[in-house]
C-alpha cells in the first residue's frame, strides 16, 4: 500500500502507544499488546519503506518503550510464587484425567503383583532378585526385617536414592513419547514390584511392620512416580491426539506441559530421599504413632496439592483453564547450494537440512532400509548365537553385530555395506528430489542410476572401518574431506566410482580446512551422543544412559514371561545402534554434500556467475522514491 495510506490507518494506534509509553502508571497488558502491533508495523515499514521517515519514527517509538515495558514485568519472586500457586495447579488440573488414569493403572499393577506372589511363592525372587530375598530373610531371622535401610552411610544413601528416584520419574515421563505405552510399562513394572514386595512380607507375618517402614518415605516417592506417569501420558497424548496442530507442534506443547508437572516433583523426591536415608532407618525405635503421622501427613500434602488445590485454582481462574497454544512460526530458509561455506555454516546448514527433510528421509529408512537391516541382524543372531552371551557392553555388541576384529565374516561385510549405500542414497535423493514427485518411485529410479557405484564406495569406506588398526582409523580423519567428496561426485555429477575417486582429491583440496573442521565437529558429536547412548565409564553413574534405562524397563517387563529375556534386550540394543547410525550417517551425508558444493564453488565459481547475471536488476518487491511523485 502507499505510505500515506499506511500512516492514515495506524496513526491513532501509534499516538495511543506514544501516550502510554510516557506514563509511569499504565496497563502493562495494553502496552504489551500495542507493542506487539507496533513491532509488526515496524517490520512492514522496514520491508516496504526502508528509506522513509515512518520507518525511523516507528523504530524510535518501539525502542523507547521496550525497556520500561519489560522493567515493569520483571518480577522473579512473583513469577516463582505464581508458578506454584497458579501455573502448576492449572497444568495439573488440565492433566487430571491422565493423573486418574495413571493412579488406577498403578493400582491394578499392585494387585497383579500381590496376586502373582500369592499363587507363586518364588515370584518375589524373579521381581526383587535372589540376593535381596535371601538377604531379607536373613535379616528377618535376626529380628531386623527392614535393616537394609540402616546399612548404608546416610549422606551417600541420600544422594543415590534421590538421583535414582528422579531417574525413574524421568523414564516414566520420557517413555510417554512411545505413544504413552512406555509410561504404562514403567508404571506396570513398579506397581508389580510394590505389590509383590508387600505381599511377600504378608506371607512372613510382617505386613504392618513393612508398611509402616517403607511408607515413611514411600508416600512421597510412590505418589511422585504416579504423578510422573501422568506427565508421561500427557506427553504421549500430544502425539496420539494432535487436534488441529501438526503432530510435531502438538508434541512440543504436550512435552512442555508434562515437563512442568515433572519438574514440580523434584522437591518431593528430595524429601523422600531424606526420609528414606535419615528417618526410615529408625523404624524399630520410632513409635507407631509417629510413623502414622508422617505417612498420613505425606499423603495429605500430595492429595491436597495435586488433587484438591488444582480444582480450587481452576474455579478461581476459569478463564485460564483453556490454553490456546500458538505455534512458533519458523520461516522456510532457502539453502543456496553454490556458495563457499565456513565450518560454522556447514554445521548449521547440515542440521537445518536434516530437520527440513527428516520426514521423507525417515519414510524411506523405516519402510525399506530398516527392515533389511533387521533381517540381517536376525541372521547374525541365528548364525552366531553362541557369540552372544547377552551381557555385552555397547562396544562388544557393536563388534559382534558389524563384524570387526575376530567377529569378521563376509556376509556381514557385504550386507552392512549395502545398508550404508542405501542410507547415503536415501539422503542424497531426498535433498534433490521434486517435492511433488512420488517419493518411493523416484527413489527406486535413483537406485538404478547410482546404486552400483555407491555400493563400491560403501565397500571401501566400510573396509577402512573393519580392517584399519585404531591408529590408522584416527589418521583416516585427515583424508575424510577427500573421501566425503566421492559419494557427492557420484550423485551430483553422475560419475562412476573410479572417476569420482580420481576427482575427489583435486576437488577436495579447495575447501580442505573447512571440510576437515566440520567433519571433526561431527565426530565429536558422535562420541558425545554415543556416550549418552551408553556410558562406557560405568560405576555409580553408569546406569544413567539410554541403553541402561531401556534395558531396565525391558527386563522388568519380560523377566516374568520369558526365560531368555536377555535375548530380547540384546536385540533391542542392536536396534538402538541402527537408529543411532541412521541419524549420524544422515548428518554425515548432508555435510559431505555441502562440503562438495563449497569446494566446487571455489573451483568453478558457478554461484558467483549466477549472481552476476542478476546484477543491476531492480527488485520490484520494494517501493522506493521512484514510486512516488
Amino acid at each position: 500500500m502507499k505510505e500515506t495510506t499506511f500512516i492514515k490507518q495506524n496513526k491513532k494506534k501509534w499516538a495511543r502507544f506514544e501516550k502510554l509509553s510516557g506514563q509511569k502508571n499504565n496497563d502493562p497488558d495494553e502496552v504489551a499488546e500495542l507493542f506487539t502491533e507496533i513491532t509488526e508495523d515496524l517490520s512492514y515499514a522496514r520491508t516496504f519503506y526502508p528509506r522513509r521517515s515512518v520507518r525511523v519514527y516507528l523504530n524510535q517509538l518501539a525502542q523507547g518503550v521496550f525497556t520500561s515495558l519489560y522493567k515493569q514485568r520483571k518480577q522473579p519472586i512473583g513469577n516463582f510464587l505464581k508458578f506454584w500457586t497458579v501455573t502448576l495447579p492449572l497444568e495439573v488440573y488440565r492433566a487430571r484425567h491422565n493423573l486418574l488414569t495413571a493412579f488406577l493403572f498403578f493400582a491394578v499393577a499392585i494387585v497383579i503383583g500381590a496376586v502373582s506372589q500369592h499363587y507363586n511363592p518364588d515370584f518375589a525372587k524373579l521381581v526383587l532378585g535372589d540376593y535381596y530375598v535371601e538377604a531379607t530373610e536373613q535379616r528377618i531371622l535376626e529380628g531386623n526385617p527392614m535393616g537394609i535401610y540402616g546399612e548404608s552411610q546416610q549422606s551417600g544413601m541420600f544422594v543415590q536414592i534421590t538421583l535414582n528416584n528422579i531417574r525413574v520419574a524421568f523414564i516414566a515421563f520420557v517413555s510417554g513419547i512411545f505413544l504413552t505405552l512406555g509410561t504404562y510399562v514403567v508404571l506396570l513394572g513398579n506397581g508389580i514390584m510394590l505389590g509383590c514386595f508387600q505381599w511377600w512380607f504378608k506371607t512372613k507375618g510382617l505386613l504392618l511392620t513393612s508398611f509402616l517402614a517403607i511408607w515413611i518415605h514411600g508416600a512421597f516417592e510412590i505418589s511422585s512416580i504416579v504423578i510422573a506417569g501422568a506427565a508421561g501420558i500427557t506427553l504421549g497424548n500430544g502425539i496420539l491426539f494432535p487436534r488441529s496442530y501438526s503432530r510435531v507442534q502438538s508434541l512440543i506443547f504436550s512435552a512442555k506441559r508434562g515437563l512442568t508437572i515433572l519438574l514440580s516433583l523434584i522437591p518431593f523426591f528430595i524429601i523422600a530421599g531424606f526420609l528414606e536415608s535419615y528417618v526410615t532407618r529408625h523404624y524399630q525405635t520410632m513409635p507407631d504413632g509417629m510413623k502414622w503421622l508422617i505417612i498420613l501427613f505425606s499423603f495429605a500434602v500430595i492429595i491436597l496439592y495435586y488433587v484438591v488445590f488444582p480444582f480450587v485454582v481452576a474455579r478461581k481462574h476459569p478463564d485460564k483453564i483453556a490454553v490456546k497454544e500458538i505455534p512458533r512460526f519458523i520461516p522456510d530458509r532457502k539453502i543456496e547450494w553454490n556458495r563457499i561455506r565456513k565450518v560454522a555454516e556447514v554445521f548449521t546448514d547440515t542440521f537445518y537440512l536434516f530437520i527440513k527433510y527428516s520426514r521423507n528421509i525417515s519414510r524411506i529408512f523405516f519402510t525399506l532400509i530398516l527392515p533389511l537391516a533387521l533381517v540381517l541382524t536376525a541372521v547374525i543372531f541365528a548364525i552366531e548365537f553362541y557369540k552372544f552371551d547377552y551381557d555385552l557392553t555397547m562396544i562388544e555388541t557393536f563388534r559382534t553385530l558389524f563384524g570387526t576384529g575376530v567377529f569378521f565374516t563376509w556376509y556381514k561385510f557385504l550386507g552392512w555395506s549395502l545398508i550404508l549405500a542405501l542410507l547415503f542414497l536415501d539422503v542424497f535423493y531426498v535433498i534433490q528430489a521434486d517435492e511433488d514427485a512420488p517419493l518411493f518411485k523416484g527413489y527406486f529410479k535413483f537406485l538404478l542410476r547410482h546404486l552400483v557405484w555407491m555400493y563400491l564406495f560403501a565397500l571401501g569406506a566400510f573396509s577402512i572401518f573393519v580392517f584399519a588398526p585404531f591408529y590408522l582409523l584416527l589418521l583416516s580423519i585427515l583424508v575424510a574431506p577427500f573421501i566425503g567428496m566421492i559419494p557427492a561426485i557420484i550423485v551430483h555429477e553422475r560419475k562412476d566410482f573410479f572417476t569420482a575417486f580420481g576427482n575427489s582429491f583435486s576437488l577436495g583440496k579447495g575447501a580442505y580446512g573447512d571440510s576437515l573442521g566440520s567433519f571433526t565437529i561431527f565426530i565429536l558429536i558422535y562420541f558425545i551422543f554415543s556416550f549418552i547412548l551408553e556410558n562406557p565409564i560405568g560405576g555409580g553413574f553408569g546406569e544413567f544412559d539410554i541403553i541402561s534405562l531401556i534395558d531396565g524397563v525391558i527386563k522388568d517387563l519380560t523377566i516374568t514371561v520369558f526365560d531368555r529375556y536377555a535375548v530380547i534386550i540384546s536385540f533391542v540394543n542392536c536396534l538402538l545402534f541402527l537408529l543411532f547410525l541412521f541419524l549420524m550417517i544422515g548428518i554425515y551425508a548432508l555435510s559431505f554434500s555441502l562440503s562438495y558444493y563449497s569446494s566446487n564453488e571455489i573451483k568453478t565459481a558457478k554461484g558467483m556467475y549466477d549472481k552476476l547475471g542478476d546484477f543491476g536488476k531492480r527488485n520490484k518487491q520494494f517501493e522506493t522514491d521512484l514510486d512516488y511523485d
